[in-house]
């Protein structure tokens, strides 16, 4: 039995069966839905695997605790930056009191008592740290004889007006910590190369990290709803002009991104059926065809998302746009299987045999066209990127899915005495224009032919330039605020631009202390040379094990009663109060037990107050594993293009050390060649596919010339499009073409195939366009409306799939049909066509 005939009968006949097994899916698609939903909300999940900056970055956003850290600054007149300067600290203040507060950098911790007094409980192994020669002369200051000497040069200094000698006192009082602290002297805070202060004194930056439990969408919304409630009332104090508290960070950047996730759901849905259903109602009139395709995309859309969450276990919620794709792209199987349904029942046809009409006439072609739309959104398998990887995936299997149930579950929506229609305007055109380009084709093709060729021509020249988008704010929510406090902080500061970092994973202590030894003596030779601005590395805070060991055997050798004895003597003969020197006490206290070898030295991680500011430095540098590090480098300028980026990448790595280098434009720029690589090798590989393809399909190398000339002027129009009217390409909408590919195909798959068969031209042809016209308009209004998402990354694509299809539709209907009647006349035409039009 024929396959139209067997679904005109399960259909009609056995619709009940039909209905059960309906439910079935439908309840088995929802469970699956509820017991496995889980969503990924990570941005980097959108860029493509195998490149090692694009790792390391997943790395240093995943293992880092800076990633909790948010950036806040305070904006104001230039009139008012005294008394911002007057403020700071009270907002600071009022920032270490906010529940979510872990943490709070506000300045240098070298410049205030309580960073100095912090350091002071961390000193000994930073001491015992020391290279031979500076640690024997740091030992040499303990000393009875040079600890009498010292105290008696700064009285004698203090006595001549002096005030440094005051400072040094209360933060150094044995004089060895300072020798200590010069091996990361420059790298103290992110305020030595990154200043807290704009240079015109209206924007002061003051860093948070958060105590949420996690990075995820929903910490992220929870966390930024008590910080938006906090800038909401700036704290009491503040009585100069407009005061402007922004906000930016991993966290801030999340929360937007989730939340702008859940609007476009809603938004680009509602908007793609909408549009979609308008141009069903406009096409038809009528109602439950336009209800029954609604549902039937609606099982589409549920078939899809349960199959990728058993097939991925989460899902991007990037992916979320592939419903309104969908809609847009399933809806073209409805308007056509519908518009032969409607045509076969006009022509007089009961309803099981214009289903059996429909199927026959058209379901080739929906199969061929549900193929290489398919096959075209698989074709992101090869963008190695995880969200688009399952962005093609569920589309491919909802278009298969889709040209199933629109050949078959469809038409249970459909009324089975439903009166013909009488007056179809659109229909009428759609006759009269093929008509007129079938009898005169040459005439429609020196109009279309030669704005498609200026068309191909812009796209070829050189300029208008195509402009392509690297920049990280491509990628950014639109209105989102997180970007606008980054934007505003990199204004007003133009030397905090970020820098490349070098991730390097050791084995153990003492390995990790050696690697940062030698790579930061390699970059120190970078920068005299001028290759880099500066660098700063874990170098310091990265302990050797053997070199502990050496100098605590030292330190064993020191007569500490000797020293102690000879400090409270000398306090007491220069007129010093004891209490100033408590804390050198104390220092030559902990120094004598680090000196007994037979006790275990004090992890300095624990000695540090999880309130203290040197957290920032120790955060910026060591993950959460200790021996997972890294370091960062200042560029002259920021990195911006692959000549940059390759230059680090000889320049920075150091033999037998094992380093990832990253950063966010650090990858960006190296993603420029993929994206650009994904445009040409990925496009002309889908071309490849749908030359081969349509040659098998139409087996007459005039249709297969001509419908190949059609994809090659539409995708040219699309770049001319873009082009003047200034669209940007970005690192990922350069996908669309081959979109554009996929989906216009099938427009003159569907004419030529009717065109190869037909044997009245107002039935068969004039039947077949209308609904073409419909399902492009569809498909544009399905991709269009994901210009409506605040994501760019799904809005742009989305603008360049709509630009592209409509192209694809023009080309075939003003360029694909004339051709084909000028390549292939027939005699039925000059049978069939009246004398007049």
């Amino acid at each position: 039995m024929p396959l139209h005939t067997t679904v005109s009968r399960l259909v009609t006949e056995r619709r009940g069966l039909m209905w059960l097994g309906l439910i079935v899916v439908s309840a088995a698609s929802l469970f699956v839905l509820v017991t496995h939903m889980k969503l990924d909300s990570e941005v980097l999940n959108l860029l493509p695997r195998g490149f090692e900056s694009v790792e390391g970055l997943k790395v240093y956003n995943r293992d880092f605790a800076q990633v909790r850290e948010l950036t806040f600054a305070l904006h104001v007149q230039p009139e008012d930056a005294q008394k911002l300067e007057e403020f700071a600290p009270v907002f600071a203040e009022a920032l270490r009191k906010q529940p979510w507060s872990a943490r709070v950098l506000a300045g240098s911790p070298m410049e205030t008592p309580d960073g100095m007094g912090d350091l002071q409980k961390i000193a000994v192994p930073l001491v015992l740290n020391l290279e031979p020669f500076a640690f024997d002369d740091t030992l040499a200051l303990l000393q009875p004889d040079r600890i009498r000497e010292r105290l008696t040069r700064l009285r004698e200094e203090i006595e001549g007006g002096s005030p440094r000698p005051q400072i040094e006192l209360a933060l150094d009082p044995l004089g060895i910590i300072a020798p200590a602290l010069k091996p990361f002297a420059s790298s103290t805070g992110p305020q030595d190369e990154q200043p807290l202060t704009s240079p015109d004194g209206t924007l002061r930056v003051f860093m948070v990290v958060t105590n949420q439990p996690s990075i995820g969408a929903f910490d992220c919304q929870r966390l930024m709803e008590e910080v938006n409630a906090f800038r909401a009332k700036p704290p009491e104090g503040w009585d100069g002009g407009p005061l402007e508290i922004l906000v930016t960070g991993r966290s801030a950047y999340v929360a937007e991104i989730s939340l702008s996730m859940r609007h476009d759901i809603v938004v680009t849905v509602l908007g793609s059926i909408l549009l979609v259903g308008g141009v069903f109602f406009i096409g038809f009139h009528r109602w439950l065809p336009l209800i029954g395709m609604g549902i039937t995309l609606l099982l589409c859309c549920l078939v899809s998302l349960a199959a990728g969450l058993l097939i991925f276990g989460e899902l991007n919620m990037v992916t979320v746009g592939f419903c309104a794709i969908l809609i847009g792209l399933g809806v073209d199987f409805a308007i056509l299987i519908f518009g032969r349904y409607q045509q076969a029942r006009d022509d007089g046809c009961d309803h099981a045999a214009a289903v059996a009409e429909a199927v026959k006439h058209l379901g080739r072609g929906i199969f061929f066209g549900a193929l290489t739309t398919a096959v075209g959104f698989l074709a992101l398998l090869l963008a190695n990127s995880p969200g688009f990887t399952q962005l093609g995936v569920l589309i491919a299997i909802g278009i298969f899915m889709a040209g199933i149930f629109m050949v078959s579950v469809f038409f249970l929506f459909l009324p089975r005495n439903a009166p013909p229609r009488h007056n179809d305007w659109m229909f009428s055109l759609v006759k009269r224009y093929v008509r007129w380009s079938v009898r005169r084709p040459f005439v429609m093709l020196g109009i279309a032919v030669p704005v498609l060729l200026l068309l191909t021509g812009i796209a070829l020249s050189p300029k208008p330039r195509l402009i392509f988008d690297a920049s990280t704010q491509s990628m950014e929510p639109k209105s989102s605020n997180a970007g606008h406090a980054l934007h505003t902080i990199m204004e007003k500061m133009p030397t905090r631009w970020e820098p490349a970092i070098a991730i390097i994973q050791s084995a153990n202590a003492q390995q990790l202390h050696d690697y940062w030894q030698q790579v930061a003596a390699h970059w120190g030779k970078l920068q005299e040379q001028g290759k880099i601005k500066s660098f700063a590395t874990p170098a310091a805070l990265a302990l050797s094990p053997a070199r502990l060991d050496e100098n605590r055997r030292k330190l064993g050798t020191v007569d500490f009663a000797a020293s102690r004895a000879a400090l409270e003597a000398a306090v007491a003969e220069e007129g010093f109060t004891p209490e100033t020197f408590a804390s050198g006490l104390t220092l030559l206290d902990d120094l004598a037990r680090a000196g007994q070898m037979n006790e275990p030295l004090p992890d300095w991680r624990t000695q540090l107050p999880k309130s203290s500011s040197w957290w920032f430095l120790v955060d910026r540098y060591f993950a959460q594993d200790p021996l997972l590090s890294t370091g960062f480098v200042t560029t002259h300028e920021p990195i911006t293009n692959q000549e940059q980026k390759n230059m680090l990448a000889r320049e920075l790595p150091v033999a037998g050390v094992p380093m990832t280098l990253s950063g966010w434009s650090f990858t960006l720029a190296d993603l420029v060649p993929w994206s650009q690589r994904q445009l040409v090798l990925i496009s002309a590989l889908m071309a490849l596919f749908e030359g081969a393809l349509l040659a098998l399909l139409y087996r007459d190398w005039r249709l297969w010339l001509i419908h190949l000339a059609t994809l090659a002027f539409a995708v040219a129009a699309m770049i001319a499009t873009m082009k003047l009217f200034h669209i940007p390409l970005n690192l990922l909408n350069v996908l669309a073409f081959r979109l554009v590919l996929a989906v216009g195909v099938d427009y003159g798959i569907y004419v030529m195939l009717v065109w190869q068969t037909a044997r009245d031209l107002q039935h068969d042809v004039a039947g077949v366009v209308k609904p073409v016209i419909l399902a492009g308009l569809t498909a544009v209004a399905g991709f269009g409306s994901l210009g409506l998402a605040d994501n760019p990354t799904l809005g742009g694509l989305g603008i360049a799939c709509a630009i592209g299809i409509s192209w694809s539709l023009a080309a075939t209907i003003f360029f694909a049909l004339p051709a084909a009647a000028a390549a292939e006349p027939k005699l039925w035409r000059e049978e069939s066509l009246p004398t007049t039009v």
